[in-house]
């Protein structure tokens, strides 16, 4: 176990991360700007932003029993040079004026394939690369960092675009997954307890079972992944439809941006804070309980605000009380998971929030067809506040993060 934070395996994974992260921000913005050009279709485009949630959803169990039994440093190598060779191909086929619609739903399918092993094991690969006493600290920088990339991204991403144009910009991201690759190529990650088993689809199904029995008879995890899927029901759908949601308000296009770059902000911000701060077992659960109850009364505020300037105050507060809850929640989870089945206990977490995220997006596109989108957001939030006190006040979960 390593024994400080900014340790060389921490740095390079972060960095690597970072530039990765820019590229595929730029290319997202890129090629969806290419795809709405070429077709007019908002429709396209929201497949295509789908087909990465569907992948994961359906993948993601496997995928994590399967990296239990890899080296994860080359589940990282190859994952972003299988990324990079993606990219650098559909850029070939742009500057050759030669590229589809079914072309580019063709390659998102092959990345988010790579992204559906990538992520298990740069998650896993962290739990063992930070000190278990720093995991809040570290966690809150990675995703700090990742924040700030957003958040300048988000920023400037639409004026690179028009400025280079949409074949350069999808050159670069295959480069950027290239850098990250070579970086990655000179960390040392921890080898896992099943490293070398050979992979069978008997060993995967079996993994899976003793998953699962695992998630059963835990008396923390049985309790909190049923709760965590309902919360998430309740509430992660209204964060897909915020842009209808700022139109129907009467705010402009352009105040869509300024919402979002408040709540990126605020994310960063609290994310800096726990990275800075060092805080102890009962100064985290406190921190955390008291965050996800504020936070979603800080989202209800920010839901029925007319007035757009107290909108962004209500939900720069949000995005800060919703980030502290949830990074010092994760921290602690990922610790608690047990070594040997950690890759596909996530996976089946992943699997679980992913599919409660689109179904509860589906329900709310229903519901907003209906009602307007500010009651339902209210009332969906609401309700999600009923197991969110229930979970942060039963004594399990207190005693689950003084214990991790």
């Amino acid at each position: 176990m390593v024994k400080k934070l900014w340790n060389k395996n921490y740095l390079l994974l972060l960095q690597g991360s970072a530039v990765s992260t820019l590229g595929d921000l730029m290319y997202s913005v890129a090629i969806g700007y290419w795809v709405y050009e070429k077709t007019g279709s908002s429709a396209l485009m929201g497949i295509m932003s789908s087909i990465s949630l569907f992948v994961t959803m359906f993948l993601s169990p496997f995928s994590g029993s399967i990296i239990d039994k890899c080296n994860r440093k080359w589940v990282l190598v190859l994952g972003d040079f299988f990324q990079s060779a993606i990219m650098l191909t559909v850029g070939v086929f742009a500057y050759l004026n030669r590229l589809s619609v079914a072309g580019v739903l063709i390659a998102a399918f092959l990345a988010s394939l790579g992204g559906v092993f990538y992520a298990p094991a740069a998650n896993t690969a962290l739990v063992d690369i930070i000190p278990r006493d720093d995991m809040v600290r570290g966690q809150s920088l990675f995703s700090g960092v990742n924040s700030t990339i957003n958040m300048v991204g988000t920023a400037v991403s639409g004026v690179v675009v028009a400025f280079f144009g949409v074949p350069l910009i999808i050159v670069l991201n295959g480069l950027s997954n290239a850098y990250a690759a070579i970086s990655e190529l000179f960390i040392k990650v921890p080898k896992s307890s099943q490293e070398g088993d050979v992979v069978t689809v008997k060993g995967v199904l079996n993994d899976m079972k003793s998953a699962v029995k695992e998630i059963t008879e835990h008396p923390q995890l049985k309790l909190f992944i049923p709760f965590l899927i309902i919360i998430n029901l309740f509430s992660a759908g209204a964060f897909t439809l915020i842009l209808p949601f700022v139109l129907e308000k009467g705010f402009a296009v352009e105040q869509y941006g300024y919402l979002m770059t408040v709540w990126t902000v605020a994310s960063l911000a609290a994310a800096l804070v726990l990275g800075v701060f060092k805080l102890k077992p009962k100064a985290r659960y406190w921190s955390m309980a008291l965050s996800f109850c504020m936070s979603g009364f800080f989202l209800a505020f920010t839901y029925l605000s007319e007035n757009f300037i107290l909108t962004c105050v209500m939900a720069f507060f949000a995005g800060v009380t919703n980030t502290i809850g949830n990074t010092i929640f994760n921290a602690a989870f990922m610790l608690a998971l047990p070594e040997k089945n950690r890759g596909v206990i996530m996976g089946f977490v992943s699997s679980a929030s992913v599919g409660g995220t689109a179904l509860s997006a589906l329900i709310y596109g229903v519901l907003g067809e209906i009602f307007p989108l500010y009651i339902v957001f209210t009332v969906g939030n609401m309700l999600s506040l009923i197991p969110m006190i229930y979970f942060v006040g039963n004594k399990q979960t207190k005693e689950f993060i003084l214990n991790n």
